[in-house]
């Protein structure tokens, strides 16, 4: 999924909405989403691309559906198509050193110790 910048917009409009109400710091919400303040900020501002991962996460904190206050996500839900939210949970043996995205593969990194 690709979101625009009517949709960075929208999310934007939507965090200075609930922080006040919610009284939440950007400090506060970067910790929560697991990102860094300049992260938090680049997500926002456009200096980042939007996952669909970030947006359900960012949406959940701030008790909004994403598919009422995104455009994007707006006119497919309006168009017929219905979004269907999943979540898989892996265990690796070993420890894990990094995790990307690269569409829609999640490449998991990591190290095993042998006996």
């Amino acid at each position: 999924m690709e979101f625009g910048p009517e949709d960075r917009h929208a999310l934007y409009d939507i965090w200075m909405s609930q922080k006040a109400k919610m009284h939440l710091t950007q400090m506060e919400m970067a910790k929560r989403l697991g990102v860094s303040q300049v992260e938090f900020s680049n997500l926002l501002r456009g200096n980042a691309p939007l996952t669909m991962s970030f947006v359900t996460t960012f949406c959940q904190h701030l008790h909004v559906e994403p598919y009422n206050v995104l455009p994007t996500l707006k006119s497919k839900f309006t168009s017929g198509e219905h979004l269907v939210r999943l979540q898989n949970r892996i265990t690796v043996d070993g420890e894990i050193q990094r995790v990307q995205v690269d569409g829609n593969q999640v490449i998991i990194e990591y190290t095993h110790l042998s006996h």
